[in-house]
């Protein structure tokens, strides 16, 4: 679990782009033999909170 907060959950590279990107990136990636692949959204929020879902566990920042 601390490796997974630690180190990037396992992510060697995270982009956030708006989703009508996503598809074109990960086509491109895979172009040049890097596996991309969407794993999260960002939504907005009334307060200042970061909220992280997973398989590991659900974490509150």
């Amino acid at each position: 679990q601390e490796m997974y907060k630690v180190f990037n959950m396992g992510h060697r590279m995270e982009l956030y782009v708006n989703e009508e990107y996503a598809e074109d990136i990960i086509s491109i990636s895979n172009s040049y033999g890097v596996e991309a692949q969407i794993v999260g959204r960002v939504e907005a929020s009334e307060s200042k909170k970061l909220t992280i879902n997973s398989s590991f566990g659900n974490f509150e920042y």
